[in-house]
C-alpha cells in the first residue's frame, strides 16, 4: 500500500511539474535583474540600465540621480519576453523605450540623424498576465519629451499638468518589486532647496522706537529662536516686535508680552509655508509681502536687526526684482536662469552673509528679490520662471557664477581682464553687436557700471526678439562659454 502511494505521488509530480518550472522560470530566472531609474539633471529624463557595471558608472557621476530599483527585467531573452529598444533622440536629448522593431527602423532609419539606435534596453513582456504590472509612457506637449513609470499614483499625478499626455502602457515587467505605488504624492512638484534672503535691518535705537508689525494671510505660529511656539495668531492679525535692549526682543500685540534672546520666527499653523503670504511692513518701501517664513534678528556682527525671508528657491526667483517680464519671454528666461544659478553659487559657496544669519542680500551688490508684491505686479517673470525651472548653468561639475550688465561698446570682456582673476572661464571675451551702445564711450559705459563681463542684457533683449528669435539657452550659451544648463530640482 506505501509503495501504491509512493508512485501515485511521483505520477502527480511529473504531471504537474512543467507548470511548476514555468513558474519558477518566470520569477527566479538567473537573467531576471533589477532595473534602476536614473534622473538626468541636465536634460530632465530618465534612463534605465540593467547592467550592474553601468548602474556603478552612473552612480559615480554627478549628472545623475539615482531613483532606485523601479522594476525587474530580463538582461537575456525569456520564453513570452521581447526586446526593448532605446533609441537617443539627438535634438532633445532625451532616450525613447519601443517593443516596435518596425517603429525602431523607420525611426533610425539611413540617413535621419534625430534619432539613434542604441541596442536593447532589456527584455520584457508584450502582453498583460497575471503576476506582471505595465510600465506608463507619457509624452510632454512642449518638451517633446517621454518620461515612464510602472507607478500608477505617479502617472496620476504627473497628468495633472495638462502638457503630458497619456500614451498608455509600452509593456509588461514582474509585478514582484516592481514600484506600483498608487500614492499620487510621488510626482510631488519641488521648488528647489531654501534660500535664505536678508531684506532690510534696523538700527537697535530705531527698533526700540518703531516695532516690526508681522501679518498673515493665514494662521501663523510665532516662535523663538529654539522653535518653542510662543503663539498661534489669526489670518490678518497683526504682531509686533521690538528690540529691548541687551540682544533681547520683545514681542507682543496679540500674544503676552514676551522677551525672548536674540530671534523670534513666523511660519504657516498648518506648515504649508508654500502658500504662506506675509506682510512685513517694510518702511518706505511699496515692496511689503513675501512668500515663506520671516524672521526678525538680532546680528552680534552688525549690531542691529535683521528681517529675513526663507522661502524655496523658485520662490525666490518668482520675486526678482532686476526685471519685469515685459519683453520677449525667451529673454525673461534668460534672466530667471541668471538670478536662480545666482541664487544657488550663494546657497553652495559664499558664506559673506552667514554671521548676520542669513545667505543672501536683496540690495544692488548681490542681487534684488522684492518678494510676492514684485511676482504679483509682473507675472511674466514666474511663467519665465517656470519655463526653466531649476535651470542653473554649470561650468563642467561647478556653478557658474553669471555677471552681467546692461551694455556693452561691442564686445565682452573676459573675468580675467577686468578683474585679475583666471578661475571663471566660462567668462571669456566674446563679439557683441547686439548689445553695443553706440552713442557712448567705453569709458562712460564703465563709470554707469557697464563692467561688460558676461551677457549683456540688451544684447540678450535684441537675440530673443523677433527679428533674431533665439532661445534663452543659445543666448546664455553665447555670452558664457562651455556652460551647460542643468536641473538641480
Amino acid at each position: 500500500m506505501k509503495r501504491y502511494y509512493f508512485i501515485v505521488t511521483l505520477l502527480l509530480f511529473f504531471l504537474l511539474a512543467p507548470e511548476f518550472f514555468a513558474k519558477a522560470d518566470e520569477s527566479t530566472s538567473e537573467s531576471l535583474k533589477p532595473v534602476y531609474a536614473f534622473w538626468k539633471k541636465a536634460y530632465s529624463y530618465r534612463y534605465f540600465p540593467i547592467s550592474a557595471a553601468e548602474q556603478k558608472d552612473l552612480n559615480s557621476g554627478s549628472d545623475w540621480k539615482n531613483e532606485g530599483i523601479f522594476w525587474y527585467a530580463y538582461e537575456k531573452q525569456e520564453e513570452e519576453t521581447v526586446p526593448v529598444f532605446k533609441l537617443k533622440n539627438n535634438t532633445y536629448n532625451y532616450y525613447y523605450y519601443t517593443i516596435s522593431e518596425s517603429e525602431k527602423n523607420t525611426l533610425t532609419k539611413a540617413g535621419t540623424k534625430e534619432w539613434t539606435d542604441r541596442g536593447i534596453a532589456f527584455y520584457a513582456y508584450s502582453s498583460e498576465k497575471d503576476g506582471r504590472t505595465p510600465v506608463y509612457a507619457l509624452s510632454n506637449s512642449k518638451t517633446n519629451k517621454y518620461f515612464y513609470t510602472s507607478s500608477s499614483g505617479e502617472k496620476n499625478c504627473k497628468l495633472t499638468d495638462s502638457t503630458w499626455i497619456d500614451k498608455g502602457t509600452i509593456f509588461w515587467v514582474p509585478k514582484e518589486n516592481a514600484n506600483i505605488s498608487k500614492d499620487e504624492s510621488a510626482c510631488k512638484v519641488s521648488f528647489g532647496p531654501e534660500i535664505s534672503v536678508g531684506l532690510w535691518e534696523s538700527s537697535t535705537k530705531d527698533a526700540e522706537k518703531n516695532a516690526f508689525t508681522i501679518k498673515a494671510n493665514k494662521k501663523y505660529l510665532v516662535k523663538d529662536g529654539s522653535g518653542n511656539i510662543l503663539g498661534k495668531i489669526s489670518a490678518g492679525t497683526a504682531t509686533k516686535v521690538k528690540y529691548s535692549g541687551n540682544k533681547k526682543l520683545t514681542i507682543y500685540g496679540p500674544l503676552k508680552e514676551t522677551r525672548v534672546t536674540k530671534e523670534v520666527s513666523f511660519e504657516a499653523y498648518d506648515g504649508k509655508n508654500d502658500l504662506m503670504i506675509f506682510d512685513a511692513n517694510r518702511p518706505n518701501s511699496s515692496y511689503d509681502q513675501y512668500r515663506g517664513k520671516i524672521k526678525i534678528r538680532y546680528s552680534d556682527t552688525s549690531k542691529s536687526i535683521w528681517v529675513i525671508n526663507t522661502l524655496p528657491m523658485e520662490h525666490y526667483v518668482w520675486g526678482m526684482g532686476e526685471t519685469t517680464g515685459t519683453g520677449d519671454i525667451e529673454h525673461t528666461k534668460v534672466m530667471t536662469t541668471i538670478f536662480r544659478t545666482y541664487g544657488y553659487w550663494y546657497l553652495e559657496y559664499a558664506t559673506k552673509y552667514l554671521p548676520y544669519g542669513f545667505q543672501i542680500k536683496s540690495d544692488s551688490g548681490s542681487q534684488i528679490y522684492n518678494g510676492y508684491d514684485w511676482e504679483a505686479k509682473y507675472p511674466n517673470i514666474k511663467k519665465a520662471a517656470d519655463g526653466t525651472k531649476g535651470a542653473v548653468a554649470k561650468y563642467k561639475n561647478e556653478i557658474a557664477l553669471t555677471p552681467y550688465s546692461s551694455w556693452s561698446d561691442g564686445k565682452t570682456r573676459s573675468f580675467e581682464e577686468r578683474w585679475g582673476s583666471d578661475e571663471y572661464p566660462w567668462c571669456k571675451s566674446v563679439s557683441d553687436p547686439y548689445g553695443k551702445h553706440s552713442t557712448m564711450a567705453t569709458a562712460k559705459l564703465e563709470a554707469a557700471g557697464n563692467h561688460m563681463v558676461g551677457l549683456v542684457a540688451n544684447g540678450s533683449v535684441k537675440l530673443a526678439s523677433s527679428k533674431y528669435k533665439k532661445t534663452y539657452d543659445w543666448i546664455l550659451k553665447y555670452y558664457y562659454s562651455k556652460i551647460s544648463l542643468e536641473k538641480m530640482y
